[in-house]
C-alpha cells in the first residue's frame, strides 16, 4: 500500500496544513510544465496529487489514518510476532537434547508449541477482522458523507459482523435506522448493543436509546434513560434541551419537562426560550398563574412585545388548546390595540371556539367593522348567518366577499345567493 506521507515527504499522521504545505512544494517541483517529455516527474506528480487528496480532506484522511494504523497492526502479528516466537523456541531449544531424554519433557514442550502456535493463528485471525472491521467502519462514514444511507447501513453490518463488540458501529447504525428509515425498534436494539459494548458510558447513547423507546412509547424505558443520560452529561445543556423536548412533545410529560427548564434558567436566566418553553409546559397543565408570569418576563425582554404576545396567543390556541389563557393575553392586545381587526378576529375564534358564539359574533363584526376590505371574515360570517338560518344576511356577506375576489365554493350560499342577487 503506498504509504501517502512518504510520497509527501512528511511524517505519518501530520496535519492538513503540513500537507498542504508539502504538496505546493512538491507540485511546483515536478508540475509537467517545468517537466517535458519527463516521465518519471509526471507519474510523480501522479502520485504527489493522489496523496494530496486523500490528506486534505477530513473524511478521507481519518478513514486513511485508520486503515494504516490497522494496517501496520495487521504487520506487526504477521511478521513480527512469528520472529519473536522464533526467539523463544530457539531459547527452549537449546537444551533439546536432555529434554529429548525425557519423554514427559517431549510431550509438554510439543504442547506448549501447540499452544502457542494456536494463540499465534488466534492474533493473526482477530487482527484482520478488526482492520476489515474499521475499514467498513469508514467506508460507511463516507457513504454517510454523500448521503447513500443503504450502503452506509450495509457496511455498517459488515463491520458489526467482524466485530460484534464495535460500540460505535452498533450506534451510527442505530441512528440511521431512527434517522432516516424510520425503524425506531431496530434502532432500540443496536442502541442497546452500543451501550452493553462500550467501555465507556457516553451520555449520548442513553439519549438516544431514550428517544427511540419514546417513539416506541415505552415511556419507563424513555424516562429511565434521559435520567441517566442527564447525569452522565452533567446537565449539559444542549443534552437537557433535547430530553425536555421530547417530555413536552412526545411523552407528555410536561411536570418532568418544567423540572428541567427550572434547572436550565438556574444555569441561565438570559434565555428566553427556557421561560417560554416552561410556560407552554405549565398552560397545558392549566398553571396559568406560573404560565403567565413566565410569558411576562419574555415579552418585557422582547423587542416587539406586541408581536411576540400575538404569537404566545397563537401558540396558545392552536398548540396548547387553552383557550382561556389565550383571551387573557389577545385581552391585553386589545386594550393596546383596540382598532386592530386581526386581534378581534382571533378573539372570535377564541370565543367560538369555547361555544360562546354571540361574543364570537360580536367580535367578528368588530373585525369587519375595522377591515371591510378582508374577503376572509365576509366568507366567515356569511357561514354563520347561513348556520343560524338568516340567508339574506348571509347571502349579503357571501356576494361582498365574491366582489372582494372570494373563489371559495359553497354549493349553498352560491346557488341561493346568486338567485338572491
Amino acid at each position: 500500500m503506498q504509504n501517502h506521507y512518504t510520497t509527501l515527504g512528511i511524517p505519518e499522521l501530520a496535519s492538513q496544513e503540513e500537507a498542504k504545505v508539502a504538496f505546493k512544494r512538491l507540485a511546483v517541483e515536478y508540475h509537467p510544465d517545468k517537466n517535458p517529455n519527463n516521465p518519471v516527474a509526471e507519474e510523480l506528480f501522479k502520485q504527489i496529487n493522489e496523496a494530496y487528496q486523500v490528506l486534505s480532506n477530513p473524511v478521507t484522511k481519518e478513514s486513511y489514518d485508520v486503515t494504516l494504523r490497522f494496517a501496520y497492526s495487521y504487520s506487526y502479528y504477521a511478521n513480527q510476532r512469528p520472529t519473536e516466537a522464533d526467539q523463544n523456541f530457539q531459547r527452549y531449544y537449546s537444551n533439546y537434547t536432555e529434554r529429548k531424554k525425557d519423554p514427559k519433557n517431549t510431550n509438554l514442550y510439543s504442547t506448549l508449541i501447540s499452544i502457542a502456535f494456536v494463540a499465534y493463528m488466534f492474533l493473526v485471525v482477530h487482527s484482520v477482522q478488526d482492520f476489515l472491521s474499521r475499514v467498513y467502519y469508514y467506508q460507511a462514514l463516507q457513504s454517510i458523507e454523500v448521503e447513500d444511507y443503504k450502503e452506509a447501513i450495509e457496511e455498517l453490518s459488515y463491520a458489526i459482523a467482524y466485530d460484534n463488540s464495535f460500540s460505535t458501529a452498533y450506534y451510527l447504525r442505530a441512528k440511521l435506522y431512527s434517522e432516516h428509515f424510520g425503524f425506531p425498534n431496530g434502532a432500540l436494539k443496536d442502541y442497546t448493543k452500543a451501550i452493553d459494548n462500550a467501555l465507556i458510558q457516553e451520555s449520548d447513547f442513553y439519549l438516544e436509546r431514550g428517544i427511540a423507546y419514546s417513539q416506541v412509547n415505552e415511556k419507563q424505558g424513555a424516562i429511565t434513560d434521559f435520567a441517566t443520560a442527564l447525569d452522565l452529561s452533567k446537565y449539559e445543556q444542549k443534552t437537557a434541551q433535547e430530553i425536555a423536548k421530547e417530555y413536552y412533545n412526545r411523552l407528555k410529560e410536561y411536570e418532568l419537562a418544567i423540572e428541567i427548564y427550572t434547572t436550565l434558567i438556574q444555569q441561565d436566566s438570559t434565555k428566553s426560550i427556557y421561560y417560554e418553553q416552561r410556560a407552554l409546559a405549565y398552560s397545558n397543565l392549566q398553571q396559568d398563574n406560573l404560565a403567565q408570569q413566565d410569558f411576562e418576563r419574555i415579552i418585557q425582554k422582547s423587542n416587539n412585545p406586541i408581536e411576540k404576545r400575538a404569537q404566545i396567543v397563537e401558540k396558545l390556541e392552536n398548540e396548547v388548546k387553552n383557550y382561556k389563557l389565550a383571551l387573557e393575553n389577545n385581552f391585553i392586545l386589545l386594550n393596546e390595540n383596540p382598532t386592530e381587526p386581526n386581534f378581534h378576529y382571533t378573539r372570535s375564534n377564541l370565543f367560538f371556539k369555547l361555544n360562546d358564539n354571540e361574543k364570537g359574533r360580536y367580535n367578528l363584526d368588530l373585525a369587519i367593522l375595522y377591515n371591510e376590505g378582508n374577503k376572509k371574515l365576509y366568507v366567515k360570517r356569511a357561514k354563520l348567518f347561513l348556520d343560524n338560518d338568516q340567508p339574506q344576511k348571509a347571502c349579503k356577506d357571501w356576494i361582498k366577499a365574491k366582489e372582494l375576489g372570494n373563489t371559495i365554493k359553497h354549493t349553498t350560499l352560491d346557488f341561493f345567493c346568486f338567485e338572491e342577487k
